[in-house]
């Protein structure tokens, strides 16, 4: 994610040279006004006029350069923003389903909201900062060498001391910063958790143990951002005293040159009046310089949550599927547990096929090998002959059309829901919604297929989601449909209708796992399977 907001250097870059020019005609007008001065000291009334005049007219042009520098710093920011949140859900699709779902989704909530925001307040803000408050210190330091070359070694000295004493007490704060970001992490999955199991806590009772383990992690958290906001506090109050004592010594060191004789009045008034303009920028440099540190820990993390390594090369791109799906001699574990031994199944393109077992007998197992959500153990798995493992994720899904028994609703349209934000004709969509029994449903919304589906369905029955899902699959005219517990959540009379429709689809595999049967429908089938033991058995049609 760092790269990815490096590549914003043409802002950082132009904001560099925007500062360099509005801090310079600063530093001209206080050259000017130590001359304005030198010109009262000496009684030079046309000189003052002069130099009065110049100091209006560079003060005019100041203004101009400061706006474009905060109209810089606004697209800078905007973009880098942008190009982290963009590498973040990257990343994010790019990872293997199984893997993604054997995490903790809230563990990428928690960093897209709580990491992203911490980078962008530290390290996107703090690099714009420390290259605009470098280009502030150089410009006073030349601004102070023209008076004093002497002067500027002593503030140079100094500013390096104030830098490697910033670099030093960032450590500390880069560590806490890690552990407040774990602390977030397991807050937001907390959080997660038991709003999703409200009704099961309200319905036994679990409110007083809910509260206390929220006020206990909600005081871990508040109590690391103590610590963390201490160790600012000191680094702080450590940098005044170092400035402080640099300020003091620099007007010490102009004071002397000025008693010397080496120093006019305006010079010294120079020296004085630029003091802030080299304090207050390492002041400003030596904050930040903390903040951007600390920010290694929170990229590290997010890098290790993004990192997806891939055990296979997907190499090869498929446009159809012409014959076979051949299961051979597959095995599956999940660890230590075997699923599923020595699978031999050969699936015909065009043919129907109902899987059925006993819960926890490996039917899901089955359909998540044959979706590439997981390699097998041992074994492989053929579609015409190429390895499914080597067959890209793109066009091998795009043979697929997949019915669950939860279905996933958009909060949008009844009709983006439907085509999945993909354009088919109006008789294509009522032929689909036709087929899976929700005709009725849509015409008797006032809206039609504008319906606005909300909190993914939420208004709208667990039927009507599922027929939704299966008239999706329709629509995608994909070669397979898998039907996964499609039929769990509808009438039995509806189903039944939708089974016979599926079936009666030409050209097109059908592989129903379900625990719903129907007799009539039974002898559709081109073949029935059991799935139990760790094997698959035909069964007799």
């Amino acid at each position: 994610m760092r790269h990815a907001i490096l590549k914003t250097i043409p802002f950082l870059i132009l904001a560099a040279c925007v500062a360099i020019i509005s801090f310079s005609l600063d530093g001209l007008i206080s050259i000017q006004m130590m001359k304005a001065i030198d010109a009262v000291v000496a009684l030079d009334q046309s000189g003052f006029k002069s130099q009065t005049f110049n100091l209006f007219a560079l003060a005019l042009l100041l203004v101009p350069s400061n706006l474009l520098l905060a109209f810089i710093k606004g697209l800078y920011k905007k973009h880098a923003i942008v190009r982290a949140k963009h590498y973040y859900i990257e990343k994010i699709f790019e990872k293997d389903i199984n893997k993604f779902q054997s995490e903790n989704t809230a563990i990428y909530l928690s960093t897209l909201t709580n990491d992203v925001s911490n980078i962008e307040n530290n390290f996107i803000d703090g690099i714009f900062e420390v290259i605009i408050h470098s280009m502030n210190f150089i410009v006073g330091m030349i601004v102070i060498a023209y008076v004093s070359p002497i002067a500027l070694v002593v503030g140079l000295a100094l500013g390096i001391l104030g830098t490697v004493v910033s670099i030093l007490m960032g450590k500390p704060l880069q560590m806490h910063q890690e552990h407040r970001s774990a602390f977030y992490s397991s807050y937001t999955s907390y959080i997660k958790e038991f709003l999703s199991a409200f009704h099961i806590i309200k319905a036994n009772n679990l409110n007083q143990k809910i509260r206390d383990d929220f006020y206990k992690k909600s005081e871990d958290i508040q109590e690391k951002g103590y610590i963390i906001d201490k160790i600012v506090s000191y680094i702080s109050a450590t940098q005044n005293f170092l400035m402080m004592s640099m300020m003091y010594g620099l007007l010490a060191f102009s004071a002397y040159m000025a008693i010397t004789g080496s120093l006019t009045l305006g010079g010294v008034i120079l020296i004085v009046t630029n003091m802030e303009k080299i304090m207050f920028p390492l002041m400003q440099i030596s904050e930040w310089l903390p903040k951007i540190i600390s920010s290694k820990g929170i990229f590290n993390k997010i890098q290790v949550l993004l990192d997806d390594k891939q055990e296979s090369d997907e190499t090869i791109a498929i446009d159809d599927f012409k014959q076979t799906i051949e299961f051979v001699h597959v095995d599956f574990s999940y660890g230590n547990e075997e699923v599923l031994s020595h699978i031999n199944l050969k699936i015909d393109k065009g043919n129907k096929y109902l899987f059925i077992g006993p819960s926890g007998g490996g039917k899901s197992t089955l359909l998540k090998l044959l979706r590439k959500y997981f390699d097998p153990t041992s074994g492989s798995i053929h579609l015409d002959q190429n390895n499914i493992k080597h067959i890209t994720k793109e066009t091998y899904f795009q043979q697929l059309a997949n019915i669950e028994q939860s279905v996933f609703i958009f909060e949008d349209t009844v009709r983006n829901n439907l085509c999945l934000y993909k354009p088919y004709s109006e008789e294509a969509i009522m032929r689909a919604i036709e087929r899976a029994g929700l005709l009725d449903f849509v015409e008797n919304q006032p809206d039609g297929l504008e319906r606005m589906l909300y909190d993914n369905g939420k208004n709208i029955s667990g039927g009507e989601k599922s027929r939704l899902a299966i008239a999706r699959g329709l629509l995608q005219q994909a070669k397979i449909i898998i039907l996964d517990e499609a039929f769990a959540s509808l009438d039995p009379k509806v189903a039944s209708e939708i089974e016979k429709t599926l079936l009666a689809l030409e050209g097109v595999t059908v592989i129903n796992v379900s625990h719903v049967i129907f007799e009539e429908s039974k002898k559709t089938y081109d073949k029935i399977f059991m799935v139990k033991n760790k094997g698959v058995f035909e069964l007799m049609v």
